[in-house]
Formats: C-alpha cells, structure tokens, sequence
C-alpha cells in the first residue's frame, strides 16, 4: 500500500509539478531508478508533454508574454515623453521604433492566441459524448458512487449546455 501512495504522489510531482526524477525520489525517499521506472512504465513523461503542450497551458503562456510586452511599451511611452521635453529627436525616433516593434509583436502573439483559443473550443455534442464515456465508465466502475452522482452528472450537463448552447 505505501508503493502506492509513492507512486501516486511521484505521479503529482512528476506530472503536474514538473520535478525531476532524482527530485522527486529524495522528497519520497525512493530511489532515483524505482521513479525511472514508474515513468517510463506508465507513460508519465508523454502525459506531461500533453499537459504542457495543452492549448490552455499554451495560451496562459502567449498572455504571460502579451502582459510582458505591454508593461515594456507603457515604460517605453514614459520615456518618449521624457526624450520629449528634452528635445531628444534621435532618442524619440529610437524609442518609437522600439515601440512599434513591440506593437506588431502583440498582434502577431495575439494573432496566435486567437489561434490556439479556437483549437481549445470545444462543441456541445462533442462535450456532452465525453462525459458520458465518463459517466457510462464511473457506472462500470462503482454503479453505486454513479447512483450517488445522478444530480451532479444532470446540473453540470445543464450548466454546461448553457455555457456552450
């Protein structure tokens, strides 16, 4: 049972927090080669690789640089303001075409943003045929919990047909 709580918590620590191998045997007290093992036989490295690549964890990282970009051109903008006062002509044409630079970056990362968001959509009939796989699998697996999640299963269905309808 302890191998278990081992390999769940390495599978959280490898997967979602993105240790290493040799990290996470030293905070579980296992060897480097036992974690090895576990992610290679259960395909945790390609799982992470999924959930890095996901368009979701994508376009977190595409907002993450447009925000970097923008605080960049707002200093930049202050200080054309002060190139400004001071009459600075080769300072100003400097930092306007550092400025415009930046601008047609974010559009370009917007651009791919509007991509990615699209790739994420998600249609209603498609939505709903998948989590009935789940529902129909949890029936599968513990008819009873499946009994218990009745009323959960309906609202989220109809909270979810509201958002996507």
């Amino acid at each position: 049972m302890a191998k278990d709580k081992e390999k769940k918590t390495a599978h959280i620590l490898f997967v979602a927090q993105g240790k290493t191998r040799k990290e996470i045997a030293a905070l579980i007290g296992t060897s480097e080669r036992t974690v090895g093992s576990w992610v290679d036989k259960y395909g945790w490295l390609k799982e992470r690789t999924a959930r890095n690549a996901s368009p979701v964890k994508r376009a977190e990282n595409i907002k993450s640089i447009i925000t970097s970009l923008s605080e960049e051109r707002i200093e930049l903008t202050g200080l054309v303001k002060e190139a400004e006062t001071k009459n600075d002509a080769d300072t100003i044409t400097d930092l306007r075409t550092r400025i415009s630079k930046i601008d047609d970056a974010v559009a370009k990362w917007n651009k791919t943003f509007m991509t990615i968001d699209a790739e994420n959509s998600i249609t209603l009939s498609v939505y709903i045929t998948v989590m009935e796989r789940i529902f129909d699998s949890l029936r599968s697996f513990d008819s009873k919990l499946f009994m218990q999640t009745i009323e959960f299963q309906d609202n989220h269905l109809h909270k979810i047909t509201i958002e996507l309808g």
